[in-house]
C-alpha cells in the first residue's frame, strides 16, 4: 500500500502542468510605486525622513499595510484595493511611536482609479492593473508634500515611478 502511495504521489509530481504552479516570477497586482522629489530642484529625488504610510478604510480609520516599516527613503510602494475605485492612505515625515503616543507629520493622499482584472493563469487567478483617473494630497495645516504629478498613468507592474510628489 505504501508503494502504491508513493508511485501515486509521484506520478502526479511529475504529471503537473505549467499552469498548475505559479512562479515567483509571476507579476501579480502591481502596487503605486511614488517617488519623492526636492520641491526646490524637479528633477532631484528627496529622501522623506521617518516615512510611513498607513492605510484609510471607508470609515476613515488606519488600517495597516503588510509589510510596511518606517524607513527614511524616496521611494514607496502602496497596495490599491482592487474592489474599490478609490484609496486613500495617509504618509508620515518623521514618523516615530514616543510614550505610545504617533508622532510626525501626517498628509493624506487620494488615488482615484479604474481597475481591469486580468486572468493570469489556472494557479495564479486574476491580477489587477490600475488607470490613475485622479490624485490630489488633502489640505491640511501642516502639509510637507507640496505638489504632485502623475508620470504614468496606467499601474501595471512595480518597475517603474507612476507619481512623484514634491517636498
Amino acid at each position: 500500500m505504501k508503494k502504491i502511495l508513493f508511485i501515486y504521489i509521484l506520478i502526479s509530481l511529475v504529471s503537473c502542468e505549467p499552469d498548475d504552479i505559479c512562479s515567483e516570477n509571476t507579476q501579480t497586482t502591481p502596487r503605486l510605486v511614488i517617488e519623492f522629489f526636492d520641491i526646490e530642484n524637479f528633477e532631484v529625488p528627496k529622501t522623506v525622513p521617518g516615512l510611513f504610510a498607513v492605510g484609510i478604510d471607508n470609515q476613515g480609520n488606519e488600517v495597516t499595510i503588510l509589510g510596511e516599516v518606517v524607513n527614511s527613503r524616496s521611494i514607496i510602494e502602496l497596495p490599491l484595493n482592487g474592489s474599490e475605485n478609490q484609496t486613500q492612505f495617509k504618509l508620515y515625515s518623521n514618523y516615530d511611536i514616543v510614550d505610545n503616543e504617533v508622532e510626525g507629520n501626517p498628509d493624506v493622499i487620494s488615488i482615484a482609479y479604474e481597475t481591469e482584472s486580468i486572468y493570469v493563469s489556472r494557479a495564479c487567478g486574476y491580477k489587477n492593473n490600475f488607470s490613475i483617473q485622479g490624485f490630489r494630497i488633502e489640505q491640511d495645516i501642516d502639509l510637507w508634500m507640496i505638489s504632485t504629478e502623475i508620470t504614468i498613468s496606467e499601474v501595471t507592474n512595480e518597475n517603474e515611478s507612476h507619481v512623484k510628489i514634491f517636498h
